[in-house]
């Protein structure tokens, strides 16, 4: 009766660690319906472990095969050539992780395969330890697999914990080890038998428990860090309505000051009719109003700007350079970065110009202009963007990359790192260079076919 339970699970084990690799590289068909997943598993676990029991290895590997294919082309979506080519080399991995163990004890007690897979127990722990291996392999091309992508992607929000692995190693282990025990009392009989498959069993449902275990602690990282995302564009949202009403709160003041100064206007020219000062009043009149066009000018520089996230980030950096007494030029000859997600485009341009405000902020020398210079222009299928800017304090670069200069390096110091991550995620180019008095990060992004010129 335990053999057949631990037969069993077995199955079980072997077909969701075939669905659980399968989910690092492919979709679910029904993500929502797991349901049908584990039903289609518990099916075909209960078809291979009625085919084991035959004991024909051909129709054994055979059956295994078919289910395999069930499994990645029924349950996920992809290219049906990676998925068939996925489901032989799974299963070619289990046959020879099954095959492994038990050329192991033959080569140690000098044995040949036939005689030792006589023995139910020792058949039972073998295939144990087949699948424990199979797990360890599968975790090892997981992780590489993970380690790839997050070096590509250093904001992926799946996680791994390659501790797992040690699970199905201490498990194969211990089988070897109780058959080294059951080797040295050999008169123990049919009692040893009982409690090691009782022992066999545990090892199953403790290795069942922590692989489900860890998927549903990578599940439960993956959304907070998708929370924490969504958080964060909450926040940013929040600071674009927070400009957009300063912004509306400011054109009611500016209406209610140009009101005022156009009746100034009235009452000049009224004045110069009058009272025969015509020349005067008309140098007041035009020095008055091109007084007046240069405020209108600088207090709409930035409205017409058809990215939100632009216009905040502008706006804002515009305000901390008064603020700081800085020169801020800007040349904007393209503007539409529809094409951008909304947390992109804070990242290539609100890090290079908090970076730029900030360095200007340090310049203490008065004969040294504070200035900051940016340009945005499309040439052809390219959007360029220059953001230029004067600075007196060294740069400081270790293993060829720009080092932060705040005081706390461990919070600090991955603006400039994420800005490359983001223009190349693009297909952009992205590049940094400096002199004693100067620093300019250029950036190059194709346009994509939603952009437009503006």
């Amino acid at each position: 009766m335990l053999d057949t339970i631990l037969a069993y699970g077995k199955c079980i084990l072997d077909f969701a660690l075939f669905f659980w690799f399968t989910m690092q590289f492919f979709a679910l068909r029904w993500e929502k319906q797991r349901r049908i997943s584990w039903g289609l598993l518990l099916g075909l676990s209960t078809i291979q472990f009625f085919v084991n029991l035959l004991y024909i290895p051909e129709l054994n590997t055979m059956t295994a095969l078919l289910s395999g294919l069930i499994i990645n082309l029924i349950l996920f979506k992809g290219s049906i050539a990676a998925r068939l080519l996925c489901s032989f080399l799974e299963t070619l991995l289990i046959v020879i992780c099954e095959s492994i163990p038990v050329l192991i004890y033959a080569s140690m007690i000098r044995s040949n395969m036939v005689s030792v897979i006589d023995d139910t127990i020792k058949n039972a722990g073998f295939n144990l330890s087949g699948t424990g291996m199979f797990c360890v392999l599968l975790l090892i091309v997981r992780y590489f697999h993970w380690a790839k992508r997050r070096k590509e992607d250093v904001e992926l929000t799946i996680t791994e914990n390659l501790s797992v692995i040690t699970v199905p190693i201490v498990s194969i282990f211990i089988i070897y080890y109780v058959f080294y025990i059951l080797s040295l009392n050999t008169e123990l009989g049919s009692r040893a038998d009982s409690l090691s498959m009782i022992f066999f069993l545990a090892l199953l449902f403790m290795n069942l428990t922590v692989i489900l275990g860890d998927n549903h602690w990578r599940k439960r990282c993956q959304l907070q860090h998708e929370l924490d995302r969504l958080s964060r564009i909450e926040r940013l949202d929040r600071v674009v309505i927070g400009q957009q009403d300063a912004f509306i709160e400011e054109l009611k003041g500016l209406a209610h000051d140009y009101t005022k100064q156009i009746d100034g206007i009235k009452h000049l020219l009224q004045e110069g009719a009058g009272g025969g000062k015509g020349k005067f009043v008309e140098r007041d009149i035009r020095s008055y109003a091109d007084e007046m066009l240069h405020h209108i000018e600088d207090s709409y520089r930035f409205a017409f700007i058809p990215s939100p996230a632009l216009r905040s980030i502008l706006c804002q950096t515009k305000l901390c350079c008064d603020s700081a007494q800085i020169q801020f030029d800007t040349n904007i000859l393209f503007s539409d970065f529809s094409f951008m997600a909304f947390p992109d485009i804070y990242t290539i341009f609100e890090n290079p110009l908090e970076n730029a405000v900030r360095a200007c902020g340090e310049i203490t020398d008065s004969s040294m202009a504070r200035r900051i210079a940016l340009t945005i222009s499309r040439k052809k299928n390219l959007i360029w963007v220059e953001i230029k800017n004067t600075k007196n304090n060294p740069v400081r670069v270790k293993h060829g990359r720009i080092q932060t200069t705040k005081p706390d390096e461990s919070k600090h110091g991955f603006g400039l790192k994420n800005m490359e991550r983001v223009v190349k995620r693009y297909g952009g180019y992205s590049h940094v260079e400096y002199t004693e008095e100067e620093f300019v990060v250029t950036m190059a992004l194709p346009v994509s076919f939603t952009a437009s010129g503006g």
